[in-house]
């Protein structure tokens, strides 16, 4: 019984290499749609740019529609994004519809990021279908949402019907998309595994996870505005480590605490949570040490209550005096668990470097640091890294 727990709790870890396999279908373009009213069917042509190019120069305020489909959490999102000039122009033409009476007040007014999720049930032959019901007191809707992932085709399905033999409010409509940028035939590698990675010294080497760089044969990091080229040095497997090496001297890098973990402590983890889809600022958050064992008795690892998502993987969990503790590694699923996430103790980040020749620096003192500081710290010393 025991055993088939632990099968099924493994089932709910996430970790880097899960998100590697996240598929996004980039630059998505409506390329008609047909909808039946009360018995009348209309049909519209959809976008008339022809590419997204030529979209952005006629609406410059319109900057991404996405679709990332997530086969661990079963979750499509759908996600628009648009600038602030964008969104202002837009609601402002809502508020004046609002006063003439000619917009319904229930609908709400454009925001910078919208997004729509959508639960995947099918995931077979290269096609995703993923559904979103909802109902009010007079119908039920169903969206379903069909990706072929060769194509970067999308077709979008609605259907409503009317509660209480309300015919009048029956409604089903069809669109199509069509999305440029899109995962390859070769899933393994559809999107390109992305994670954190931090500075340890001032040559330029850097940790992150394993299975961060898996497989990855040209592995970058974002450091300033550029992209760097940085060398795998070493990697472990079973600790789930990896060392790099960048050809720069970093503005900063983070030292390694002489002192052993305890419950309650309080720690502070920076990131990138999805990548760089999300946004391209480091991520920094703070909680507490729950257990200084991770999953089925791991005493490489701790456990945290730090909000860590995919992509925050690699990233480093400091102390107050902004020293390393642990390295983000992974997470329970967050459909049934809560505050269940794992860091790589800094014994085991020492073990891993001692045993490919690199000294961890150390602090001398622990004089504490404030919160401008620590974020300081952070900033400079950790990093956006990414396999092309």
């Amino acid at each position: 019984m025991k055993k088939l727990l632990a099968i099924v709790v493994l089932g709910l870890l996430w970790n880097g290499n899960v998100y590697a396999e996240v598929y996004e279908f980039k630059k998505c373009l409506s390329k008609g749609k047909t909808i039946t009213f009360q018995g009348k069917t209309t049909k519209f042509r959809g976008d008339k740019s022809a590419n997204w190019e030529e979209k952005t120069k006629k609406v410059p305020g319109y900057l991404a529609s996405t679709y990332t489909v997530n086969p661990v959490s079963k979750v499509v999102t759908y996600t628009q994004k648009f600038s602030q000039e964008h969104v202002d122009k837009i609601n402002k033409g809502y508020d004046d519809l609002r006063k003439d009476g000619l917009l319904p007040k229930h609908v709400k007014n454009l925001t910078t990021i919208t997004q729509e999720a959508f639960r995947m049930v099918n995931f077979a032959a290269g096609l995703v279908t993923a559904k979103k019901l909802s109902q009010d007191d007079f119908s039920i809707s169903t969206e379903t949402i069909l990706i072929e992932i060769e194509t970067g085709k999308v077709t979008r399905q609605f259907k409503r019907e009317g509660k209480r033999g309300l015919t009048s409010l029956d409604e089903q409509s069809e669109g199509l998309e069509m999305c440029e940028e899109f995962p390859s035939s070769d899933t393994s590698t559809a999107s390109g595994s992305s994670g954190t990675a931090f500075f340890i010294n001032n040559k330029g080497h850097l940790l992150t996870n394993h299975h961060v760089i898996d497989g990855c044969k040209e592995q970058k990091i974002n450091y300033g505005e550029k992209e760097i080229d940085v060398k795998i040095i070493a990697s472990d497997k079973s600790l789930d480590l990896a060392l790099l090496k960048a050809d720069i001297r970093p503005k900063s890098y983070i030292s390694v605490t002489n002192d052993e973990p305890k419950k309650r402590q309080r720690v502070t983890a920076a990131g990138y949570p999805l990548g760089k889809f999300l946004s391209d600022d480091l991520k920094i958050n703070d909680g507490r040490i729950s257990a200084l064992k991770g999953f089925e008795d791991n005493s490489f690892q701790i456990q945290h209550d730090i909000p860590i998502n995919p992509g925050n993987s690699g990233g480093p969990i400091v102390n107050e005096d902004g020293e390393l503790v642990a390295i983000a590694v992974s997470g329970m699923s967050k459909e049934i668990t809560e505050g269940l996430n794992f860091g790589i103790k800094v014994s085991a980040v020492k073990n891993f470097l001692n045993s490919n020749k690199i000294k961890a620096s150390s602090s001398f003192m622990s004089l504490g640091m404030n919160d401008d500081k620590l974020v300081d710290l952070l900033e400079k010393s950790t990093v956006y890294t990414f396999c092309k």
